[in-house]
């Protein structure tokens, strides 16, 4: 088997030293008797049920209307109009209108064909100083472009937002610069665990491998890249005897693609942004641990396969589904679509940290931002109220219902899988770096960048990042210097 991943980051290692910046599928039929059985197993070895933290206090907003906008594509997130018999549609449904019915206030969606028409929209009615929406839920890429043109109130100074709260994630730390944040990705919506990326396993190929998830260890904190090195190793296969490793015709140890090992840099602790001691963004390339995630990943790789290539950009779902896959790192939304057709059991797993030098783990995930047009600052309490009290309802009662739709699984393969969730769903984290990207000349990008590069494009890459990106830091930083001092 030829393998690129090897040769490319052989290379990149080396331009990179001289560089100058520092149970889906299969379930058993369960009846009552086996449920039962299994909730009770549940209870006795783990609590899935986080303590539960308030959310605002109760008050008349005097019948006031929230007005989203958004696409197609994220509408589902956000809201729905009616009861249809879905658990997921049907949880988000009755979390709106306990926040209605709290808050005397209504939810109206104003739905747009796609991101770029909310990008307009938001646009056009900020400079033409309309009061129009009050929520802008849209791609990530468009999100920040409008923000940092100064189209979004300081979402920190709310005080109604309890950014403690666990529907706050570490993505809020993350998006906020010098005190100030403008853009927000939160369980406002149930998005970020659809749009997150997660480590899957197939069990029937793990049992046949006598392959042991040390699941202790995991809880333990104790998880780490050469612990899945190792379960990797000699688990591919060349199951239609051709002598060669195929996509599509054999088996792997580790599937994903180059856009998800984005997010899997971010669970390493590969971020390239860091703030100083004002809080503003500074580049932070630690070149040497760069370089032991990229290591670990030429490692993983000899028997991995990345599927950037084959047009689908399903993050390699579609070849796990059929059984040619020990590991999937994939988002979540692709394995509702595509895995519940297979027939295997699956597993679920945090993304293990790059050493022990790594703290916590991390769950690298893209999601949809939001932010609150300049033209609702008259509504800001308003409005914060209720984004925070929806975003409590849908934390402790649309969550745990998606989760269970999402991965098919009602936390009943096992206890293990309850709560690896809860280190998934409390750990999720949106890069800011990832955020900025256009922005920093694409250097938090740069394992997905160098993973679809030929060796000649390298060392040009590296050395317009190493120009480039001070500079992109540079102009976000002024930016928001500008409208801190707006107010």
């Amino acid at each position: 088997m030829k393998n690129t991943w090897t040769r490319r980051i052989a290379l990149f290692l080396a331009l990179l030293t001289a560089a100058s910046f520092p149970a889906c599928g299969k379930t058993e039929p369960q009846t009552e008797e086996t449920v039962s059985e299994t909730e009770t197993l549940l209870e006795e070895t783990t609590d899935t049920t986080p303590e539960t933290v308030a959310g605002p206090a109760v008050k008349d907003l005097d019948g006031y209307t929230l007005r989203y906008a958004a696409c197609n594509g994220f509408s589902k997130y956000l809201n729905t109009t009616e009861q249809k018999g879905e658990a997921v549609n049907d949880a988000l449904f009755n979390a709106d209108a306990k926040v209605m019915e709290d808050f005397n206030c209504s939810l109206e969606l104003v739905l747009l064909d796609d991101f770029p028409n909310i990008t307009v929209a938001v646009e056009k009615a900020v400079q033409g100083g309309e009061d129009a929406y009050d929520l802008s839920y849209n791609n990530d890429n468009q999100t920040v472009a409008n923000a940092l043109k100064g189209y979004f109130l300081d979402i920190r100074s709310c005080p109604e937002f309890n950014f403690d709260a666990p529907w706050w994630t570490k993505t809020a730390d993350s998006f906020t610069v010098n005190n100030h944040m403008y853009f927000a990705s939160n369980y406002l919506t149930y998005s970020p665990l659809y749009l997150a990326m997660i480590l899957c396993y197939n069990k029937d190929l793990a049992k046949d491998y006598n392959i042991e998830i040390p699941y202790d260890e995991i809880f333990a904190g104790n998880w780490y890249m050469e612990d899945l090195i190792a379960m990797v190793q000699d688990t591919t296969l060349d199951v239609n005897g051709d002598g060669d490793i195929t996509l599509g015709e054999d088996q792997y140890g580790f599937i994903s693609n180059a856009l998800g090992l984005v997010n899997f840099q971010v669970s390493l602790g590969g971020t390239v942004l860091t703030q100083d001691e004002e809080g503003y963004l500074m580049l932070d390339v630690d070149k040497d641990r760069l370089q032991t995630i990229l290591e670990s990943f030429e490692k993983l790789m000899e028997f991995g396969v990345d599927t950037i290539d084959d047009g689908k950009w399903d993050y390699g779902v579609s070849y796990f589904r059929e059984g040619q896959g020990l590991f999937n790192y994939s988002q979540i939304t692709q394995i509702t679509k595509t895995v519940k057709e297979s027939e295997f059991t699956m597993g679920t797993l945090p993304v293990p940290k790059m050493d022990e030098l790594q703290e916590e783990y991390i769950t690298g995930a893209f999601d949809a931002y939001w932010g609150i047009p300049t033209t609702a600052y008259a509504n800001r309490d308003t409005i914060a109220t209720i984004l925070e009290a929806k975003a409590h309802q849908c934390y402790y009662n649309v969550l745990p219902v998606s989760f269970e739709t999402a991965l098919q699984v009602r936390f009943a393969d096992s206890p293990e899988d309850a709560k690896t969730f809860e280190i998934i769903r409390d750990t999720m984290l949106v890069d800011i770096g990832y955020a900025f990207n256009e922005q920093n000349g694409g250097l938090a990008d740069i394992i997905r960048i160098f993973s679809r590069s030929e060796s000649g494009s390298l060392s040009s890459f590296i050395e317009r990042v190493s120009k480039s990106a001070e500079g992109g830091i540079t102009r976000i930083n002024d930016t928001y210097r500008e409208l801190a001092a707006r107010g």
